[in-house]
């Protein structure tokens, strides 16, 4: 490499890192736009490869896109009125678990020495151990009121979405046509060649995190519902949802459906352990073997990337972003190993450098192309 392109490239890494740091700032202002696009592109990336098997089997992309959407509402609606509704059980009627409550902090109160009045509610002897600040009761109140105040706000942002999936899966469709028209020789086949694999890599991962994310919620929602542990469906959407946060979100999934099966079986261990052992197995056996054997280990993100990534993306989204932290993590990595420049980018957010692979090769003629194309519809379809 000469010194002008070493140069060169030193300047367009700067440019790459300053239009970066603007991106950030763009995406923080303008969260509230910006948060259901997302979203919107997310769920088109899990559901395009179903439209696609439909399509194989000669039935017109349109239907294939109505028979998809209509499914996918129907499954939004479903879901989410049993959440909310056994939210706001929960929520509403939190002072019948107060004895429960009350009688497991007497039982660590007296193991630990800690302040304990019988003639007081469970949560005036826990705000005196944790301190005066720490009110559950006016925490609970605003929490009711929020998710009621909410639900407008909620509902609009459902179909604002819904909307950009129709139009995204429709674009989808010609974005090859486009491309083609857009461009011509050489820079027509480079850019189809990257936008082909960044496609193809994005939606199969999407598409297995959304799948495995499912099967963990699934699962989970069976095992409570064996022991008859309450608000299974609560605990089943948030072990689906907190499955996008790799190992940590898993922690916490486990970590809160146990506490709440000691809660409502205290005393009784058997069914306690069940949970404890059965969701441990679950994300255990999904998240550490199927998952990484579907994936391949080149989509490995570094344990700190994470880490740093769930901070700054939750301070830009706030929980809506640290969902998404780690996807959007992903699909960077993804795009960075299909630019030669952005190439070391991809081996910092990686896991092993090893696993890291270098995505991009040259296809400058039309045969060329042709045979990219052939390969990679044998990727997507052994």
């Amino acid at each position: 490499m000469t010194g002008r392109e070493q140069i060169s490239r030193q300047i367009a890494y700067l440019l790459i890192f300053i239009a970066t740091v603007l991106l950030f700032v763009v995406l923080k202002v303008t969260a509230s736009v910006i948060i259901p696009v997302i979203l919107a592109i997310m769920f088109s990336f899990v559901l395009l490869p179903i439209v696609r098997g439909m399509n194989k089997i000669h039935l017109p992309w349109i239907f294939n896109i109505a028979v998809v959407t209509i499914l996918f509402v129907i499954g939004i609606a479903v879901l989410g009125t049993l959440v909310f509704a056994s939210l706001r059980t929960i929520l509403s009627e939190y002072t019948k678990y107060e004895s429960k409550f009350l009688s497991i902090y007497k039982f660590f109160a007296n193991k630990f020495n800690l302040g304990f009045d019988a003639d007081k509610s469970f949560f005036y002897n826990l705000q005196s151990a944790l301190g005066e600040q720490f009110n559950i009761g006016i925490m609970i109140r605003r929490m009711l009121f929020s998710l009621s105040a909410n639900m407008v706000s909620i509902a609009r942002n459902i179909l604002v979405i819904v909307l950009m999936f129709i139009f995204l899966l429709v674009e989808m469709h010609i974005t090859g046509e486009k491309l083609r028209e857009a461009f011509e020789g050489r820079m027509k086949n480079r850019l189809f060649q990257i936008v082909k694999r960044i496609m193809t890599q994005v939606v199969r991962f999407v598409s297995i995190k959304f799948f495995i994310s499912l099967a963990t919620g699934l699962l989970i929602y069976g095992a409570a519902k064996i022991v008859d542990l309450d608000f299974a469906v609560v605990w089943g959407f948030f072990a689906f949802v907190l499955n996008f946060i790799p190992n940590f979100g898993s922690i916490v999934s486990v970590a809160a459906t146990s506490v709440f099966a000691l809660l409502q079986f205290f005393p009784h261990p058997a069914p306690i352990i069940f949970i404890v052992a059965g969701t441990t197995t679950v994300n255990m056996v999904l998240g550490n073997f199927i998952e990484p054997r579907i994936e391949g280990h080149n989509l490995g993100i570094s344990p700190f990337v994470i880490l740093v990534m769930l901070s700054l993306w939750g301070w830009m989204w706030g929980f809506v972003g640290m969902i998404l932290a780690v996807p959007l993590t992903v699909i960077i990595k993804i795009i960075c190993e299909n630019i030669p420049l952005l190439h070391p980018v991809a081996i910092l957010l990686g896991n092993k450098p090893q696993d890291t692979r270098l995505e991009f090769t040259t296809y400058d003629s039309e045969d060329g192309l042709n045979a990219f194309q052939k390969k990679e519809s044998d990727m997507a379809h052994p």
